[in-house]
């Protein structure tokens, strides 16, 4: 899943054709934005994609400030992708990736999933415990600047209702050499893609192992 420019998607499909995410498959990419490039990058290399927003699909209004209709809305619009990608007509996956996913998911998306046996992880930069959500960059900057911090750094999740909680997969601390925001973002996004491509190896190779284990506890009751 991917909202935007989809640089870490595309670290995904490179790996696919190496030995980093050998014997894994993409099956499909799903986008809240209309115009993400991810999509593109999907194209070009024969991913299907589908675009399924949570406005212009009906689930909410355009501009609603009301918190409880909007509350209300995300958990419809939630519940609606979590059936959707559990379509007993779709190749069901057996790892969800969220690559840049800009939009926090509820317990009506996550809780179905889970019951299916299917794994969300999700990438964030940051160190686990500190600037959870969004502009997390910017906010290590601060404290980078103001002396309270020396470091911050990088971290892929597992993904569950707290935002950026889950238990932490694979971690990268970056440190500050005192340059400027722009420049902290560029080196941060530098390690992203390394870093999600690893991740996601290890819980495939999880879920490979894990399927070993289920096949010999049905063999050897």
């Amino acid at each position: 899943m991917a909202s935007g420019f989809g640089s870490n998607f595309q670290a995904l499909i490179d790996a696919t054709s190496t030995d980093a995410l050998k014997n894994s498959r993409i099956i499909s990419l799903i986008t809240n934005r209309k115009n993400a490039h991810a999509t593109a990058r999907a194209d070009k290399a024969g991913i299907p994609w589908e675009y399924f927003n949570l406005v212009s699909g009906g689930f909410l209004q355009k501009g609603e400030t009301d918190q409880q209709k909007v509350t209300e809305g995300r958990q419809r619009y939630d519940a609606a992708l979590a059936a959707k990608i559990l379509s007993p007509g779709k190749e069901l996956p057996e790892l969800i990736v969220l690559a840049g996913w800009m939009h926090v998911f509820s317990k009506a998306f996550l809780e179905p999933i889970e019951k299916a046996g299917v794994r969300i992880i999700n990438l964030h930069p940051a160190l686990p415990g500190e600037f959870d959500g969004a502009g997390a960059i910017e906010r290590a900057f601060e404290e980078l600047k103001a002396g309270r911090i020396t470091r911050t750094g990088i971290m892929a999740h597992y993904v569950i209702a707290e935002v950026d909680r889950g238990t932490p997969i694979l971690v990268k601390e970056i440190e500050w050499n005192g340059e400027e925001l722009e420049e902290l973002k560029e080196r941060i996004h530098s390690h992203e893609h390394k870093l999600i491509v690893d991740a996601t190896a290890k819980v495939a190779r999880e879920i490979v192992e894990g399927r070993g284990k289920g096949s010999e506890r049905s063999q050897n009751p």
